[in-house]
């Protein structure tokens, strides 16, 4: 990873540059060094030994991004939205505490937009809304694929005269 320092220069190029903005370049300034130049001193008392396990961390939720559009994808019929992921049951944890999301929504209440979870042909999950602007909805627990696959996220709309939307698709496990 590398945080590239030359991100900062609209700030400090403003007109009239601010403790609060001195403040903060200085403080990205010395994080990107530290981003930059990871090494034993940025860990005097040394790195942790063993693995850390996602269930033994403090979080409800984790979040795995497989759809992030610039703009919403859309369709009148059905397509890829892409999301490619390479599922590995040996690198992720098991269980029911999988769910796929996605921002959807559909130009017409009449008709319903789904945005589905794939395996090649094979749906996995899906969510889907009759709503006109953006819901975020949430799948039933997933079961998740025992081998190695890959996943892509689907969008149709129920009706050729309606245009569907996605504007971001993830996983979300929940130890």
């Amino acid at each position: 990873m590398y945080f590239d320092i030359g991100n900062l220069v609209w700030l400090q190029n403003a007109v009239k540059p601010s403790a609060i903005a001195d403040g903060t370049i200085t403080a990205l300034q010395q994080m990107a060094e530290s981003v930059n130049n990871i090494d034993e001193t940025n860990f005097p008392n040394g790195f942790p030994q063993g693995l850390v396990t996602l269930q033994s961390l403090p979080f409800t939720e984790w979040l795995f991004p497989l759809v992030l559009s610039q703009a919403p994808i859309t369709t009148t019929t059905s397509g890829s939205c892409g999301g490619f992921l390479t599922w590995s049951p040996d690198k992720f944890p098991g269980g029911s505490g999988w769910y796929f999301e996605a921002a959807i929504q559909i130009s017409s209440a009449t008709y319903t937009a789904t945005a589905q979870l794939m395996n090649g042909t094979t749906v996995i999950g899906s969510v889907s809304t009759q709503a006109t602007s953006w819901a975020v909805v949430r799948s039933a627990a997933l079961t998740m694929p025992d081998a190695l696959v890959s996943l892509t996220v689907n969008l149709e709309s129920s009706d050729p005269s309606a245009t569907a939307s996605l504007w971001a698709a993830r996983l979300i496990y929940v130890p």
